[in-house]
């Protein structure tokens, strides 16, 4: 360490190597390491196909590559899918009665009692998941994940309007929902109250107003906007217009289909292709480098434990060393897979730390070697 810990410094850093094994207050996806899956029946080869088959969606999430079950690397991991497996549990799944003709002089026809879906949940360990998936030089998207606020309009039969997942009748946002889960990406509608219906108009939205849809997100302090403008041209064929505000950036896209809950589908899996290839991109370099990073604005124990938990938090970052202490300021070397464009943008989630400009640290002789600069919010 490049500056003696002495007298308040001591006892901070002290605090801070007990507190950074807790939880950090970000928007964290829980079952990234979950799957389930229909199983024909419990032998075991049936249930070996059924897992692999999970496994792949596990993969999926991890990545946040929809494809990536089928990268030829991954072959053997797949057909031994069992090996990561930490616990199963079988599930039967209830299905509607199939009804048969009526018979010569009868009325009605008699309800069958169909066969019940048999599904199969598989939870994965996740350490042993992270580093074969590092070892064949493939991305692991961390826990932490941009949150998505989504507001979605309709436009059918010459009327318009906001979507009101409590009003409506909860199938186009279990789409949404679904869509997004599959791909590890959390998601958040708006409550569409009278403080929403004040600040967002379905006007605003047809007209792209990116000003007032950023005024009327700031109260869910969403990572990313997406807005959807869905369009009936005719029976059975819907168009859509989609835009995806993250930071400073826009994606626009359009598309078609014959109803609004595939459009919803797969507007979900397009922002997920997005955001896997800055999160997570395949290709990068996932060798261990160091980043040192200087963070501004720590002044309490409280500050200091947050920010230690938020670097552990981080998929990038393998090991977070204190360098340097100042009475309002940290210095850390941050040893990541990835490198420093991957830290960065998982840096800017969350809404811990800020973008700042460089600063000359009491101790001189670590200035030369930071690369990035942040402050606490």
């Amino acid at each position: 360490m490049n500056k003696k810990l002495t007298g308040r410094y001591f006892a901070l850093w002290l605090f801070a190597m007990v507190v950074f094994a807790g939880p950090v207050k970000a928007l964290q996806v829980s079952d990234l390491y979950e799957a389930e899956v229909p199983v024909a029946g419990q032998d075991a080869a049936q249930r070996a196909e059924a897992i692999s088959h999970a496994l792949v969606q596990v993969l999926v999430k991890v990545t946040g590559h929809r494809g990536i079950g089928s990268r030829s690397e991954l072959a053997p991991e797949l057909r031994n899918a069992s090996r990561y497996v930490q616990q199963y549990r079988y599930r039967l799944l209830d299905t509607p009665a199939a009804e048969l003709a009526p018979a010569a002089g009868e009325e009605t026809a008699e309800a069958v009692p169909a066969e019940p879906q048999r599904m199969l949940q598989v939870s994965f360990d996740s350490a042993a998941v992270n580093g074969m998936l590092r070892g064949l030089g493939l991305p692991v998207w961390g826990e932490n994940r941009p949150g998505g606020l989504v507001w979605i309009g309709i436009e059918q039969n010459g009327k318009r309007q906001l979507l009101n997942p409590d009003a409506d009748n909860g199938e186009l946002s279990e789409r949404i929902a679904t869509g997004a889960r599959s791909r590890g990406l959390p998601v958040i509608f708006p409550l569409m109250d009278l403080e929403d219906q004040a600040n967002m108009g379905v006007a605003d939205l047809w007209g792209d107003f990116e000003s007032t849809i950023r005024n009327a997100s700031q109260r869910y302090s969403p990572d990313l906007i997406m807005t959807g403008k869905l369009m009936r041209i005719a029976q059975g064929h819907w168009r859509s217009s989609w835009r995806l505000y993250h930071g400073d950036q826009v994606s626009s896209w359009e598309d078609q289909a014959s109803d609004k809950e595939s459009l919803t589908e797969t507007a979900m899996q397009r922002v997920a292709d997005l955001l896997s290839e800055r999160f997570a991109p395949l290709g990068a370099d996932f060798s261990m480098n160091r980043v040192r990073i200087r963070v501004d604005g720590v002044v309490d124990l409280q500050d200091y434990a947050s920010l230690g938990r938020f670097f552990q938090s981080q998929s990038a970052v393998e090991k977070v060393e204190l360098i340097a202490v100042e009475p309002d300021a940290m210095t850390y070397d941050l040893h990541t897979r990835g490198g420093t464009q991957v830290l960065q943008q998982g840096l800017d989630l969350g809404g811990l730390l800020i973008a700042a400009k460089s600063a000359t640290p009491l101790d001189l002789s670590v200035e030369q070697g930071i690369d990035l600069y942040y402050r606490l919010r």
